[in-house]
């Protein structure tokens, strides 16, 4: 069995029984998804509970951070949030840690919901990036383009992800999850 677990934000939270039910199947026959996402986190929230979770020794962790992090009235500042990830990897070690990178929110007027703004969301994309590396990551807002070109909409509330947008998502996730 390759246990995967889903580590963040709403962003994961979201995940569904029936959206878990297609990232088990697309990621093996093996695979079970365990998910430990809550609404609203931080990286402070995934470093105070991050020992809990480890004690479940996943295979592969999914980590969703920075969309929190980043609105201003609960700011984690950038040098923090990058040593809050650092210390939630550092607690999976046998762990492959996959970075769902936060996608881009709908902006209107130059900003998105609750002050957050893409260009500041950005700088916490490229630390967790940068932290799990680029051949883990799962880069949402390459994966929404086409959705996003074809005018489809991928946002529910201008942050969180449509249904449809899940689907491409969860894909890419599970590719993630399968590569070397």
């Amino acid at each position: 069995m390759t246990l995967v677990v889903l580590y963040g934000d709403s962003m994961l939270a979201r995940f569904t029984k029936a959206r878990i039910d297609r990232l088990e199947e697309q990621s093996g026959p093996d695979a079970m998804v365990v998910n430990c996402a809550a609404g609203g986190w931080t990286s402070e929230d995934g470093v105070r509970r991050a020992e809990a979770v480890a004690g479940l020794d996943p295979d592969v962790v999914v980590l969703s951070f920075g969309t929190n992090d980043c609105a201003p009235e609960r700011l984690v500042e950038l040098d923090a949030f990058a040593a809050n990830v650092q210390r939630i990897v550092a607690r999976f070690p046998r762990a492959k840690v996959v970075g769902f990178l936060p996608p881009s929110v709908l902006e209107r007027a130059g900003v998105g919901p609750r002050g957050r703004t893409n260009s500041v969301l950005a700088r916490y994309r490229t630390v967790l990036r940068d932290i799990v590396g680029h051949d883990h990551s799962v880069e949402t807002d390459r994966v929404l383009a086409p959705l996003v070109a074809s005018g489809t909409p991928v946002h529910v509330d201008d942050l969180h992800l449509t249904d449809e947008a899940y689907d491409p998502v969860i894909t890419a996730v599970a590719r993630a999850i399968c590569r070397p």
